[in-house]
């Protein structure tokens, strides 16, 4: 019978493996766009935008601070 899948190999007591990989820092055009992005008031990947969470946290029906009254 084939065998499927791999197996993990058993780490020594004391020794952790990294769920998360490192990051590396992002490459200079990206920051630049980024840096271009927030100058313009844009929303960012990774943040959250200021607009949704107001318009979500409105109320339904025509009445609070998106309808003016």
């Amino acid at each position: 019978m084939p065998r499927t899948g791999r197996r993990r190999r058993p780490m020594p007591p004391g020794c952790y493996e990294e769920s998360v990989q490192h990051r590396h820092p992002d490459p200079p055009i990206y920051r630049d766009l980024l840096a271009r992005w927030t100058g313009d008031g844009r929303t960012l990947p990774g943040h959250g935008d200021p607009e949704w969470s107001r318009v979500i946290t409105s109320p339904i029906w025509p009445s609070g601070p998106l309808f003016g009254s």
